[in-house]
Parts: structure tokens; C-alpha cells; sequence
């Protein structure tokens, strides 16, 4: 496969997402766990870029969190017809219009910053970016910001959505941490609702 490196005066589109072991990214509509480390991670690289987000992830945000500060909020619903300004966020009907938005919106990249731009979920949004080649002004998504999450005791995470497969033909690992850390305060939620410590490390993939 010839390289896909974003050619030059592209902008850069990343997706980001915390993940089970088992690629478990939701159920239920919500996260099955809680970890304020990555939800540290999430702000510090998202924060001062446009934020991309299909309803259902919008409507699960606390409302304390809605709109995330710092960050123009982007969400996709069928519903909307023309561009839609309202409770914080910018309201459009796919995710090329989204783009449209991002793009005019988004600051030129920082030195050291990994995208202009981001996906945030949930798993629909994350299968279309993800498997297109023509998205308006970015191309294709070039970066994946993965948390990795498991349960100190391996208890199994059970979730209705996945996280999308990253085939190591295309992507690779730009940064991982060679041992997971140990979240002070989080944990992630068993099927019963019961709670299980939780292990967690950081990996950045880009595209070959």
C-alpha cells in the first residue's frame, strides 16, 4: 500500500476514544467506567480544538461538562437540517458539514499538537471517518489517541459498542507506554454494576 501521509498544506484530523482490552468503547449509551486520569488526557489533547461528536455522545455528557470548555463543540444529527447554533454547540447534519465547520473554526497547528481537529465518538461516527478517504479539507483521519483500559482483577467489561479495528497495515504505534499505570481513583463497572480497579495506559497510532 503506497503511503498515506497527509500531503502538504492538509489539515490533520484525529479520533480519540478509551478503550476495554476487548475494544469495548460504550454500553448502555455511557462509558462503564470512570477514570479521571484519562478524562485528564482527553482535555489536555482536545483542548483549543474543534471537538466532532455524533447526538447520542453529546446527550451523554454531564450537563456540568456541556459544551466542553475550551473547545468548539461540533455535533452531527440527522435531524438538523441547515446549521444549527444552540445549547453550546454547533449543531450540523453529517459529518462533512461537521468538517466544514472545523475547518473554518480550527487554529493553525501548534508544534507538538497531534491534530487540528477531533472525533470524539460514538462508534458510527467513528466507522465512517475511519473508512473514508474523501472527507472535506482533512482527507482521512492520520492520528488515533487511544486510551487502553483494563481491570486490575481481568474481570471482563461487557459493552453493545466497539471500538473500530486499527489494522497494523495501516497504522502505527508512535507512542505507548511499555506498562500500564495503576488509576489512582478510577475504576471500571463489571455487569452487575460492581466496580474493579482500573489499569491504564496511553497509545498514539498514525497512519503508515
Amino acid at each position: 500500500m503506497a503511503s498515506t501521509s497527509t500531503r502538504p498544506g492538509t489539515s490533520r484530523l484525529g479520533a480519540i476514544w478509551a478503550q476495554t482490552i476487548d475494544g469495548v468503547i460504550g454500553r448502555d449509551g455511557v462509558m462503564p467506567w470512570h477514570v479521571p486520569e484519562d478524562l485528564q488526557h482527553f482535555k489536555e489533547v482536545t483542548s483549543g480544538k474543534p471537538v466532532i461528536m455524533g447526538r447520542r455522545t453529546w446527550e451523554s455528557l454531564p450537563d456540568t461538562h456541556k459544551p466542553l470548555p475550551g473547545r468548539a463543540n461540533i455535533i452531527v444529527s440527522r435531524s438538523v437540517g441547515a446549521v444549527e447554533v444552540r445549547d453550546g454547540g454547533i449543531w450540523v447534519s453529517s459529518l462533512d458539514a461537521a468538517l466544514e465547520v472545523a475547518h473554518k473554526g480550527q487554529e493553525a497547528t501548534n508544534a507538538g499538537s497531534l491534530a487540528d481537529a477531533w472525533i470524539i465518538g460514538g462508534g458510527t461516527l467513528y466507522a465512517e471517518a475511519l473508512t473514508r478517504e474523501d472527507l472535506p479539507h482533512y482527507r482521512r483521519v492520520q492520528v488515533v489517541e487511544q486510551t487502553k483500559l483494563a481491570a486490575s482483577d481481568l474481570v471482563e467489561v461487557p459493552g453493545d459498542t466497539k471500538a473500530p479495528n486499527l489494522h497494523p497495515y495501516d497504522w502505527t504505534i508512535t507512542t505507548n507506554q511499555q506498562l500500564p499505570d495503576i488509576s489512582k481513583h478510577g475504576y471500571l463497572l463489571d455487569s452487575n454494576g460492581g466496580r474493579h480497579q482500573a489499569l491504564y495506559h496511553f497509545v498514539t497510532y498514525t497512519r503508515k
